[in-house]
């Protein structure tokens, strides 16, 4: 199958870039370093292909250790909202 070389969102070109690519899944965000995508030179819109989806939702779902654990921050614009 023939890769797409302009973006469904804006028209701009499509080039390959590694990218860090971040996964929400239920209640857990996982952060997968190294991905090959696809990137709008135009919006930066990150297209992933399907087997690189494929392994990524494979990763979560057997859950094997990860390489390193990192603690995020978690913001609430509403709980800003209250104090402005």
């Amino acid at each position: 199958m023939q890769q797409p070389t302009t973006c469904a969102e804006c028209g701009g070109a499509l080039v390959r870039k590694i990218v860090t690519h971040t996964q929400p899944s239920g209640q857990e965000l996982y952060r997968f370093e190294h991905v090959p995508a696809l990137v709008c030179t135009q919006c930066g819109h990150v297209w992933l292909e399907a087997k690189v989806s494929q392994a990524i939702d494979e990763i979560i779902r057997k859950h094997p250790e990860p390489k390193k654990y990192e603690q995020v921050p978690v913001f609430s614009l509403a709980d800003e909202r209250h104090k402005a």
